[in-house]
């Protein structure tokens, strides 16, 4: 992995432990979640605008928009799922869980549907990423079966919008594309939101301002660094990597909500730290 997609896929690690964090901090508030969701959209209408302006028109094809509809469904579950899992199980736990379970399957369908070459020592990197998940997270196995489900299906829900999201790149402009997918992914929630909390949402928008700015803001541009790494390299050493937000999440939920740091998480660190070593030296 060179270290241009090196240095996106880290950022956009970083930034996501911090705003799951805070996604974590509001126990998954679903009403946050889809006020941030829709933040998002105005964060990123001003960059089409002035990429348009630029000279870069949107150009659509049928490849695209279906790649566009299915990756602005499969985020909507993954923000549904995603503050459900974080109702029912602590940061340190469920985070690892639902965002180290696709690692190993992406990359598997990935060499299988997109043909991407895996080398032995990548191979190996992923295969420590994973390992390590699986140690940081086993605590859920102490979860309620009904937390454990939930975040093994946020896991599934990446894996198909990574792949998904990973051809829709190489039809439309990164910012378009995200954009896309953010409308669509906001307005597939909205019935549901809008017919359970109604007029909260305005006191929901007012109390908790911050997070929504906070969460919006930091899942927009973290995901955006991502789809520019699709760009330039393979998704399946792009997701292991990325993965090293398992670390960063798991670091906040112990120095900041003084989760118990076990034998099993430290060792679980240690492969993951190893396996990015790997992935980067690949």
């Amino acid at each position: 992995m060179n270290a241009d997609v090196w240095g996106l896929v880290l950022a956009a690690a970083i930034g996501h432990a911090l705003w799951n964090f805070a996604a974590y901090k509001v126990s998954g508030n679903v009403a946050v979640l889809w006020l941030s969701f829709a933040s998002g959209i105005l964060f990123i209408m001003p960059l089409c605008a002035y990429l348009w302006w630029q000279g870069t028109p949107l150009i659509l094809s049928w490849p695209a928009g279906l790649c566009l509809l299915a990756t602005g469904i499969f985020h909507g579950l993954y923000f549904a799922l995603l503050a459900r899992a974080y109702e029912h199980g602590e940061i340190s736990t469920v985070y690892p869980i639902a965002r180290g379970s696709g690692v190993g399957l992406t990359a598997f369908v990935a060499y299988l549907s997109l043909g991407e070459d895996i080398s032995l020592l990548g191979a190996g990197g992923i295969a420590l990423v994973f390992a390590g998940i699986l140690c940081v997270g086993a605590p859920a196995l102490k979860l309620q079966a009904r937390g454990l489900q939930l975040a093994l299906g946020v896991g599934l829900t990446i894996v198909c919008y990574s792949l998904i999201d990973k051809v829709g790149v190489g039809y439309v402009q990164p910012i378009y594309y995200i954009c896309g997918m953010w409308i669509i992914a906001t307005l597939m929630r909205m019935p549901f939101v809008v017919r359970r909390y109604g007029m909260e949402l305005l006191t929901t928008a007012r109390d908790f301002y911050g997070y929504i700015i906070l969460i919006g803001a930091g899942s927009l541009a973290t995901y955006l660094l991502i789809l520019y790494a699709y760009t330039q390299g393979p998704v399946s050493y792009i997701i292991a990597a990325r993965e090293s937000s398992v670390v960063i999440g798991a670091l906040l939920g112990l120095i900041f909500l003084k989760e118990q740091l076990t034998a099993v998480k430290t060792i679980g660190i240690l492969a993951i730290a190893g396996g990015l070593i790997l992935l980067r030296a690949s």
